[in-house]
């Protein structure tokens, strides 16, 4: 008798223990399947005029454009963000700057590797606080303007993609 109830009681904390972690989903009897609705016959159902819900950002349109110009797509909340390409490898890597030095407003080149696909590029920035308008050209190279109101001097240049980031050192005139 003590050892069936310490079987049960073995039993009973690994289901719970699978529960709690996560590991079991609810099963569904196979009566319990839904049945679809009874429709009216289609000439004395009215059917209400459909109203499309206005574009947001990050919707597919609006990815589908920014592919097809060649920009990431940008999404501004966690419900698209989770629609967004899967990114994974390995982290980017600056291997030069063309020029390595310049004014706010300049454009610069960016060569390396690993910077791509475009939707999982992230931010070029230089420095804390100071992100930079780039673009996309290819997993190994990338255009970017050098952004104002940034003190002379050095700054570290940090392009962060979702697998990781790299930085190197820019000169700023």
């Amino acid at each position: 008798m003590l050892g069936e109830r310490t079987a049960q009681g073995i039993l009973w904390s690994m289901v719970t223990g699978l529960i709690l972690l996560g590991g079991v989903d609810p099963i569904i009897a196979a009566d319990d399947t839904q049945k679809p609705a009874k429709q009216a016959p289609a000439s004395t159902a009215k059917k209400a005029p459909e109203k499309k819900p206005a574009a947001k950002s990050g919707d597919k349109k609006d990815t589908a454009a920014a592919k097809a110009k060649g920009q990431p797509p940008k999404y501004t909340s966690a419900e698209t963000v989770a629609k967004a390409q899967a990114c994974f490898g390995e982290a980017p890597k600056i291997q030069s700057v063309t020029p390595d030095e310049g004014k706010a407003g300049e454009k610069v080149t960016i060569f390396g590797k690993g910077f791509g696909p475009a939707a999982c590029l992230r931010s070029l920035s230089f420095g804390p606080g100071y992100p930079a308008a780039f673009t996309f050209v290819s997993d190994a190279q990338i255009t970017a303007t050098v952004p104002s109101g940034r003190r002379k001097g050095m700054a570290m240049m940090t392009i962060t993609t979702a697998s990781g980031e790299d930085s190197k050192g820019f000169l700023l005139k």
